[in-house]
């Protein structure tokens, strides 16, 4: 008994002197770790001179060229500051100018050791000027942006007049994250939310209560509607360690075309055709279309409707589409321990990516079966990895399927998910039909998953987006038969046709996507 006594007292010991040990370890990485005890101005202009004071920010072994240490750097907001903007780089002081397109937000270091503490810059010309401003009546106003510390999928609400009743045609701007990569000239700084983010909750002539939507940052907001835009009114915006980034873009220039034909001779009938839009967002920017043929109806839920008579067919007709785009390559940073879980479950958005859809179970034989053998976890982003790594463990002949797997299982989880179609760029500029998938994460906004080529929370700019989710769009006229695809379309709409009259003498094609030029 008092050899066991012993040995138990020697081992007691040997364990709490390994918890000092790591006790000891811990202590020395956080010492390690950059602090900032001050930022001088705290509210500044694009241009000024921002000194940033603390410990451990790390010696520059060559300051006489006035550059940073290599591996170091300064972040405000989402954006990293460019070596450009460095005037000095010492142990405990960072001296940077401004530049001039800086946005309000989360200032921190980061050093090969880790994050520092953040502290709140603010861009001067971004704080709305209060009182008793003139505003011309009829005129959208925002008064104020009321949201405690939000973030992307969080809901604010916009308080003010001349909004308008109901929506109709208005909408709200927001400040678009930069890319990690140096800005371009012409980038594109700011954004309404799509219809598929289902960002509005309400909407009326003094209040608009709705989410931030994925790729929103600190910045001004606008209020649109038919009679103009409102003034600005700043939006901080809490700037998570979890983020995604926006690198390597690629340019675009793409053409597609629709060909409806009709055989019926003098036969007459009515034909609408629903043609999807190239996304505009976060990660597809700078936009520009041009079509040889005006719709009939345009920008509607992210589709053109263009309709056509019978006679002017004669007996085909081609509308020519191009565009000009830049994509960019989505690289995420994401500590899974630090995964936030609180959807908003009674909003339209949460209820719309989370129900069940026929096309996506059509489209997902056996997924209830897999999604049993998916470890349970009460973290999103890790049940999320759970549900691809059983998704690619199956064999589809597919990406269509592997997207609808994945999006099935996700939502069947209660996680947002939803399918993406577009085209696959090779290496050759040759492109075709592909499809993804994307689950939402509060903070972060959504994340793309491929399963067909093996790819979690990363993506490259060879995927040109089309369409992100299942498209409801109405039937024109209640007498119209609707005509289904031979094949899977770049959109994934539940109307792609609709002939009113004679059916059996009309054929509609919508043909791939053509790259002209890449750069």
């Amino acid at each position: 008994m008092q050899v066991k006594r012993l040995v138990s007292e020697i081992f007691a010991f040997l364990v709490f002197i390994g918890l000092i040990g790591v006790y000891v370890y811990f202590q020395h990485l956080q010492v390690d770790t950059p602090e900032i005890t001050s930022i001088t101005p705290e509210i500044a202009n694009p241009g000024d001179i921002l000194e940033i004071q603390g410990l451990r920010f790390g010696e520059n072994e060559d300051s006489s060229l006035r550059k940073k240490p290599y591996n170091c750097s300064v972040f405000i907001g989402s954006r990293r500051l460019v070596l450009s903007d460095y005037l000095l780089w010492s142990n405990d002081k960072i001296t940077v100018k401004l530049p001039s397109d800086i946005k309000s937000g989360r200032l921190w270091v980061e050093t090969e050791k880790g994050k520092s503490n953040a502290m709140l810059f603010t861009n001067r010309q971004e704080i709305p000027v209060t009182g008793s401003a003139f505003h011309a009546p009829g005129m959208p106003y925002i008064d104020k942006v009321t949201g405690t510390d939000p973030s992307i999928g969080d809901t604010i609400v916009i308080y003010g007049s001349g909004f308008g009743y109901e929506q109709g045609s208005g909408y709200v701007l927001f400040p678009l994250k930069a890319p990690e990569d140096a800005a371009v000239a012409d980038e594109a700084r700011e954004f309404a939310p799509p219809f598929g983010e289902y960002a509005y909750e309400t909407w009326n002539d003094t209040e608009i209560r709705m989410h931030i939507p994925d790729g929103a940052t600190t910045g001004s907001i606008y209020v649109v509607t038919a009679a103009g835009k409102s003034n600005p009114c700043h939006l901080a915006m809490y700037e998570p360690k979890n983020q995604k980034q926006y690198v390597s873009p690629s340019g675009y220039q793409v053409e597609y075309n629709l060909e409806v034909h009709s055989f019926g001779g003098d036969r007459q009938n009515t034909i609408h055709v629903w043609m999807p839009e190239l996304i505009t967002g976060p990660e597809q920017r700078n936009t520009e279309t041009a079509s040889d043929r005006q719709p009939s109806l345009s920008s509607y839920r992210d589709t053109d409707l263009y309709s056509f008579q019978g006679s002017e067919l004669d007996p085909t007709i081609i509308v020519h589409n191009t565009a000009i785009f830049r994509r960019y390559s989505i690289d995420p940073k994401i500590d899974s321990s630090d995964i936030r879980r609180d959807y908003k479950i009674n909003t339209d958005f949460y209820r719309n990516y989370t129900k069940d859809e026929q096309i996506i179970t059509r489209n997902a034989s056996g997924a209830d079966r897999e999604l049993k053998r998916v470890p349970a976890s009460k973290n999103p982003y890790i049940l999320s990895r759970n549900i691809y790594n059983q998704v690619i463990k199956l064999k589809r002949e597919s990406s269509l399927e592997y997207a609808m797997l994945f999006t099935y299982m996700a939502r069947r989880s209660g996680i947002p998910a939803r399918p993406v179609s577009g085209f696959l760029v090779d290496k050759d500029n040759k492109a075709r039909l592909h499809y993804w998938a994307e689950f939402f994460i509060m903070g972060i906004g959504w994340l793309p998953v491929d399963p067909y080529l093996k790819t979690f929370t990363s993506l490259d700019a060879d995927h040109v987006t089309f369409s992100r989710g299942t498209v409801e769009l109405p039937q024109i006229n209640p007498a119209g038969v609707i005509l289904e695809p031979k094949h899977h379309m770049y959109s994934l709409q539940n109307i792609y046709s609709e002939v009113v009259g004679p059916n059996d003498i009309v054929a509609v094609q919508w043909d791939d996507m053509n790259v002209v030029s890449r750069w």
